[in-house]
């Protein structure tokens, strides 16, 4: 297995074991779309792949109405990402995200 998976209540935190770029996208792929999930991407380096790999999966998760938030961990990595989707800082902002998100769909 690929990933360090974390699940709570309200998302699941998925965090890879190693930064090889092939296994990285071919890992989010096999991500069920049921949930809301967190992608900690603080390790991997953000090639054009990687960013299109990150991109299909966020327009995957918007097509089922579940949040996609990616952990960057550089703030300089942010300005050109958050076109693609959203992106923060750390994980405990992307929780925060998530918990907005989801008290906004109750809303």
């Amino acid at each position: 297995m690929y990933w360090d998976i974390n699940k709570a209540d309200t998302y699941t935190l998925y965090s890879p074991l190693n930064d090889v770029e092939a296994d990285f996208i071919s890992a989010l792929s096999s991500i069920d779309l049921s949930a809301n999930h967190i992608i900690d991407a603080s390790k991997i380096a953000f090639t054009e792949s990687v960013k299109l790999a990150l991109s299909n999966c966020n327009k995957a998760h918007l097509e089922v109405h579940k949040s996609f938030v990616v952990v960057v961990g550089n703030m300089l990595s942010m300005s050109d990402l958050e076109e693609l989707f959203v992106v923060v800082p750390t994980i405990s902002e992307a929780i925060d995200y998530i918990y907005m998100e989801e008290l906004e769909k109750n809303l």
